[in-house]
């Protein structure tokens, strides 16, 4: 097959749709499929011919945005002023960016489909969300050319106007609806995301594919219990829905002693806010790290007694490190604001894992993913 994936990040991002791209790639290219990669985003000084010859695909960078080698700091929209009306000015400005224009949306967008160029004979055409950008350049594009032959997947991790993270104006739903007209499936994680998008596309359309990885170049410890509780968190922190302080503020009273490890993709203000205040409290006994490459990261995580999920506070987004969890091996202590069982963190911290459930990674196997997607043909 001729497959064509646009991605706004790739390899060596640390993002979970760079990883979703990366892996899809290289995996299908495997198979002995022709695979072109668009990326939006260029990581400064990286040698993308390398791995291409490595992996058989072909990359085109789109230049939209520009990255440094291991850079940590989010891109975007930022302020550093520390005065409060300037704080609050910059917040509201943000969220009307974001409420009303979707950030570069509608800007972006036509510059990544007049930058395109499916060939005629490709079998698919895989848009990766977010950004949404992504979907909507793919329909433009298909909007302005005749590819009778070639099948056009919106592959989303999050919803878009349905987002229950980030407020949208009404007319992006019709947006959205509109853009879902000019692709022939649309593909998500988990069957539970389905009724955040049944308002935009026939359900008939929508397929589930799961995040796919590759467990034999993803190596893990041979797990040794460690002198003291060990636990750990990895992923990203947001105000609303991934909310931290519940828990920090739990283990601020904690006498017991523990080893909290924190890895996080990015800084950002709001976390650092966080982090630097219970730092404080808990000393030692917190350990944060930032940009650890993600084999790296699976490495280190599989060597702490269990780890911690912070819960979105929604059934329509499934974690990818839910599935990086689960190939640790490591025993999962789930929870959020609003539902943190102590007597079950309590028997964690003493070692006993009974209340676990174990996540079983079989579905998400790199050769299973990859023909889920061959077979939309």
């Amino acid at each position: 097959m001729k497959i064509h994936i646009l991605t706004s990040c790739f390899y060596p991002e640390l993002h979970p749709r760079a990883f979703r791209a990366f892996e899809l790639a290289r995996e299908l290219a495997r198979q002995g499929d022709a695979v072109q990669v668009s990326v939006l985003t260029r990581v400064q000084d990286f040698d993308y011919k390398a791995k291409e010859e490595k992996y058989g695909f072909q990359i085109q960078i789109l230049d939209l945005y520009q990255r440094q080698p291991g850079q940590t700091e989010q891109t975007g929209l930022s302020l550093t002023s520390t005065k409060k009306w300037k704080q609050k000015l910059f917040s509201a400005h943000r969220f009307l960016v974001e409420y009303l224009l979707a950030g570069n949306l509608l800007r972006y967008a036509p510059r990544i489909a007049q930058q395109l160029i499916i060939e005629p004979d490709t079998d698919l055409f895989i848009a990766l969300s977010t950004p949404f950008m992504d979907i909507l350049a793919g329909a433009l594009y298909r909007r302005k050319h005749i590819l009778p032959n070639t099948r056009f997947i919106a592959d989303s991790g999050d919803p878009f106007s349905g987002s229950q993270q980030t407020p949208r104006a009404v007319y992006l739903h019709w947006l959205e609806k509109w853009v879902y007209k000019y692709y022939d499936y649309l593909t998500l994680p988990m069957e539970a995301a389905i009724p955040a998008y049944m308002k935009v596309i026939e359900t008939d359309k929508i397929h589930i594919i799961p995040q796919g990885f590759n467990f034999a170049a993803t190596p893990i410890a041979t797990y040794k219990k460690n002198a003291i509780p060990t636990f750990a968190y990895a992923g990203v922190f947001y105000q609303d829905i991934r909310n931290p302080e519940f828990l920090l503020e739990y283990l601020a009273k904690e006498s017991k002693p523990f080893l909290f490890r924190i890895y996080l993709r990015h800084k950002d203000p709001y976390t650092d806010a966080i982090l630097n205040t219970y730092h404080d409290v808990l000393g030692n006994r917190l350990e944060i790290q930032y940009g650890v490459e993600r084999k790296q990261l699976i490495y280190e995580l599989s060597q702490c007694d269990f780890l911690v999920n912070i819960g979105n506070n929604n059934n329509t987004q499934l974690p990818s490190k839910l599935i990086d969890y689960g190939i640790t091996k490591r025993p999962i202590f789930h929870c959020d604001k609003a539902h943190f069982n102590q007597p079950v963190f309590e028997q964690y911290l003493t070692g006993n894992y009974t209340a676990n459930t174990p996540i079983d990674v079989t579905p998400y196997a790199i050769e299973t993913i990859a023909n889920s997607f061959k077979t939309l043909k």
